[in-house]
């Protein structure tokens, strides 16, 4: 998945180019001009430019390619051109363009060179020398480890974000490692020597957001017997985490916005603002775009806030990385003294892990309690699971083992089939109905199907 860019004049080229781009998994922002693209340059963080040479009667791609060096030099700028000739080639490149492409361009065609685009792109951020180097997964202290290439896309993004003051909206399921993805961008920063301080907004009484977050002054309530700092100041020159933001009330959401916009708080109580300088990093496992359409989130705030958008993935999407993780939960937490034997990782790679590295963490604990000798073998995983077999057994049995009915049970084993048909295939969904024998058309409405709801009565 990537953030692309997308400049060009004609609506309708433009509707044709982002559906393309976003039903390969890709995020876009697009516009009409470069006097726009040169605005969105500044507010939000791509990974690719893809952007019309010739437009408005001029050659105006040329100043999307010099505004994307200038503002953001890491993104691959992608030109498309009517009127191909090597003189035009030269051009681009001499102008900083990664390649072009000649109109009409077909999907995959598109496609292919944004891939290559990204290949490039990651090849530059792991040559390049920084006083900030990006971890990779062989680091013992890194636990947001991965080989598996969506991993280490999330990784390289991360760590671009981590070079810039931007705010950065880490997306994705509960358990995937969205705090561990914060702090990567915290340490890898040139604010890393001053505080990270992470707050869950789900756990703070709805009466005391504003109030823990802004600070207050003496009497300003009862209770408030002295002056006492928020966290944004206490965050100050550091990395506040929001997590969970979808839980601000939308009265704190307002004041979060100003805040942002301003960079000046002010104590509940106070007649006086204060300058403060702290970045924000906010995460949440809702689709906050949905809670926008549904008035539970601000639109204005969920703009200021995804800048810098980063999905993780769930581990069922990169199952690949599950022996990995697994080897280095064991050795963390038995300081290196138990071993998980070959024979158990095949099995625990075919475990859906609902729950993610969270769940795979409980696992990895609960073989640890059970085993006597500090050998966690086949055999212990087996006791736990009474028969590896009937982990991927479909049977009335199974079914109502796990208080299912037949239509949630299906759905689920659908879910799984179809998550390892993306994996498989790098999220490409059109590869990925090939190899589910369906249709395209099939697969992107059963992705789009909501679950069976549970029987309330």
């Amino acid at each position: 998945m990537a953030d692309i860019l997308l400049v060009e004049d004609e609506l309708n080229a433009r509707k044709v180019l982002s559906l393309g781009l976003e039903l390969q998994g890709h995020q876009v922002i697009s516009c009409g001009s470069s006097i726009e693209a040169e605005v969105l340059l500044q507010k939000h963080m791509f990974d690719v430019v893809l952007t019309d040479l010739r437009m408005q009667g001029r050659d105006a791609g040329l100043d999307v390619i010099a505004a994307s060096r200038k503002s953001q030099p890491y993104a691959k700028v992608l030109l498309l051109t009517a009127y191909a000739s090597s003189d035009t080639a030269v051009m681009a490149m001499k102008e900083g363009a990664f390649d072009y492409l000649t109109k009409p361009v077909s999907v995959e065609e598109l496609a292919a060179a944004v891939e290559l685009a990204l290949d490039e792109a990651n090849a530059d951020q792991t040559s390049v020398s920084t006083d900030l180097p990006c971890p990779d997964s062989s680091d013992e202290t890194e636990m947001l480890i991965g080989d598996s290439v969506i991993m280490q896309r999330v990784r390289q993004r991360l760590c671009r974000a981590a070079k810039s003051q931007f705010t950065v909206l880490i997306s994705g399921e509960s358990g995937t490692g969205k705090e561990l993805a914060a702090r990567l961008v915290h340490a890898h920063s040139p604010r890393a020597k001053a505080m990270f301080i992470p707050v869950h907004c789900g756990a703070i009484p709805e009466g005391l957001f504003e109030s823990e977050l802004f600070g207050h002054r003496k009497g300003a309530f009862t209770g408030a017997d002295s002056d006492r700092k928020g966290l944004m100041e206490s965050a100050d020159g550091g990395t506040l985490f929001l997590d969970e933001v979808g839980e601000l009330p939308l009265s704190v959401q307002v004041k979060l916005l100003r805040a942002l916009q301003e960079k000046r708080i002010r104590r509940v109580g106070d007649d006086q603002e204060r300058d403060v300088n702290v970045r924000i990093i906010a995460a949440s496992n809702r689709d906050l775009k949905a809670e926008v359409e549904q008035g539970n989130f601000r639109e204005d705030l969920f703009f200021r806030l995804n800048v810098v958008p980063v999905h993780m993935p769930a581990l069922r999407h990169r199952s690949e990385d599950i022996p990995m993780l697994a080897k280095r939960i064991i050795h963390q937490y038995s300081e290196g003294k138990a071993r998980l034997s070959d024979e158990c990782l095949p099995y625990l790679s075919k475990l859906p892990f609902m729950g993610n590295v969270r769940e795979l963490e409980n696992i990895m604990q609960r073989m640890l309690a059970l085993s006597d000798s500090g050998d966690l073998d086949l055999s212990l995983l087996d006791e736990m699971y009474s028969g590896i077999d009937s982990l991927t057994s479909i049977s009335l049995a199974s079914m109502q083992a796990e208080h299912n009915d037949l239509d949630s049970f299906m759905a689920t084993a659908e879910q799984q089939l179809i998550d390892e048909a993306l994996t498989k295939t790098d999220g490409n969904i059109t590869k990925a109905a090939a190899e589910l024998g369906i249709s395209f058309r099939s697969l992107r409405y059963r992705l789009k199907k909501p679950l069976p709801a549970e029987d309330e009565t």
